[in-house]
């Protein structure tokens, strides 16, 4: 098995090996991977943190051994906590890893903190959509909540349709701030997804990361006087 890390601050993650292709995701910075398929200019990989898989050029792979993949597995990590920082003349996004404390980073966790949860999420209202993206340049829904959970602690896989899978069902009723609030479409997949700041309000990423209301039929836009989204279930990482 080929082992890769991200060495720059964002890596575009396609669908297929086409600069036309749909962006699933990114890649941030440190990073790593496994190769799972190759051509003259594309590499097609599987990230190690939620086994998510796309296409990125070669040219912006960094080849690690195995040994070395082993070793960065086991060693202690930082994350970025802030918008962005910068780091040896890059600028990384919120959610990055680092070997060593820096300003604007915290050790990573293993025991989830709601409380984190939220003030990660606040930390990044404002943060432009963008379909596949993770970084302060833009941002999906689900990308949002994976990226503000692992701040707090808890592994969330990519995709809102896989995170709904994760923790316990709640009522909105007696919803708190942390849980996840999930929306489905007409055909009731789920679509959307975004952070409970209590049982009427929710941050997520829609056009930008915002704040609206939240009543039982889904998500209220006060600025356009609608229901913007449909709600499928609450959930409560545990």
């Amino acid at each position: 098995m080929r082992y890769g890390i991200c060495p720059l601050s964002v890596v575009p993650m396609r669908k297929d090996d086409s600069h036309q292709s749909e962006l699933v995701s990114e890649l941030l910075f440190n990073d790593i991977y496994e190769v799972i398929e190759e051509n003259s200019e594309w590499l097609k990989i599987r990230c190690s943190y939620d086994s998510y898989e796309g296409w990125i050029r070669k040219l912006q792979h960094q080849e690690i051994s195995d040994n070395e993949y082993d070793a960065y597995l086991n060693k202690e990590k930082f994350i970025i906590n802030s918008p962005f920082t910068i780091y040896k003349s890059s600028i990384l996004s919120f959610g990055s890893i680092v070997s060593e404390r820096i300003s604007d980073s915290i050790p990573m966790r293993n025991i989830f903190d709601p409380k984190i949860m939220v003030e990660s999420a606040m930390k990044l209202l404002n943060i432009p959509y963008r379909w596949g993206g993770k970084s302060i340049m833009g941002i999906d829904c689900s990308a949002f909540v994976q990226l503000c959970a692992k701040v707090a602690g808890y592994q969330l896989p990519r995709d809102a349709s896989q995170q709904v899978n994760q923790g316990k069902i709640i009522r909105l009723n007696d919803a708190q701030a942390g849980d996840l609030a999930f929306f489905e479409n007409d055909n009731h997949n789920i679509t959307h997804v975004g952070i409970l700041l209590s049982n009427d309000r929710i941050i997520h990423a829609s056009g930008v990361t915002r704040i609206d209301f939240i009543d039982k039929k889904g998500i209220y836009n006060k600025n356009i006087n609608c229901h913007t989204h449909n709600l499928s279930v609450i959930k409560r990482i545990i």
